[in-house]
């Protein structure tokens, strides 16, 4: 006598297969086919869900089984491609950054360099500048203090003349 074998989980293979065979197809256009992870993830968890139901049920696993294989081969080649232009596009972008490095300090770095030593210049002459207007503050002030000196001396001594006088 033969065992009888039940439908459980055929629904979910054959999703899982319709979607496996959707990330198997869309992994191998350029560009996009990494894609192909969701649908290819999704009918993986389908397959998987589908297989243990037919093992409690004794059902049939041979369509379960094979969209298991094509969703994780179509699941594969997606990765594998995201991974390929993930290190191209990497690489695309140290090369671009590098160029704009190299023409950026082609182009400005030495105008950089000339600006920051100009600037660099000025703020010297600045300081001397200061320096000298501050040693001309220091002798306009001994000269004020002598003046000072001599007129408060001249002013005491007129002060004394008039009160001697009186």
């Amino acid at each position: 006598m033969e065992e009888q074998k039940s439908t459980a989980g055929q629904g979910l293979g054959i999703a899982g297969l319709v979607l496996g065979i959707i990330a198997l197809i869309l992994s191998f256009i350029p560009c996009i086919g990494w894609v192909a992870i969701i649908p290819g993830f999704i009918a993986i968890a389908l397959c998987i869900v589908g297989l243990t139901q037919a093992n409690k049920a004794n059902g049939a696993k041979g369509l379960i089984i094979a969209a298991l294989v094509i969703s994780i081969l179509g699941t594969s080649i997606a990765i594998l491609q995201g991974l390929f232009f993930a290190g191209v596009a990497k690489n695309k972008i140290e090369k671009i950054s590098k160029e704009f490095e190299d023409e950026f300090e082609e182009g400005f770095g030495e105008e950089l360099e000339k600006a920051f030593e100009e600037v660099e210049e000025v703020l010297e002459d600045v300081g001397k500048d200061l320096q000298e207007v501050g040693e001309d503050l220091e002798d306009a002030l001994e000269e004020l203090e002598e003046g000072m000196e001599d007129t408060l001396e001249e002013f005491v001594k007129e002060v004394q003349d008039t009160i001697d006088d009186q």
